[in-house]
């Protein structure tokens, strides 16, 4: 999806939570990733959104999978 919109995966992502109505905090230290990672003048179409919408979950985040962020968990 992201060579149909000609930018990279990460600004997808950062596009796609954007549209989402959160905020999205990239990490990175790198000045170009970060001047890239802001470049997302571009709109998602309703079609795209759904899609990435029902995606199948990552079911083990592996070693990480306690943070609570993976663990699917509700915080409080």
């Amino acid at each position: 999806m992201a060579k149909k919109y000609g930018v990279s995966a990460a600004q997808l992502c950062v596009r796609y939570v954007l549209q989402l109505g959160a905020v999205a905090l990239p990490k990175t230290a790198d000045p170009q990733h970060m001047e890239e990672n802001a470049a997302v003048d571009f709109v998602l179409t309703p079609e795209d959104m759904a899609a990435l919408m029902q995606m199948e979950h990552i079911a083990d985040y592996g070693e990480f999978s306690f943070f609570p962020v993976f663990s699917g968990k509700k915080q409080v």
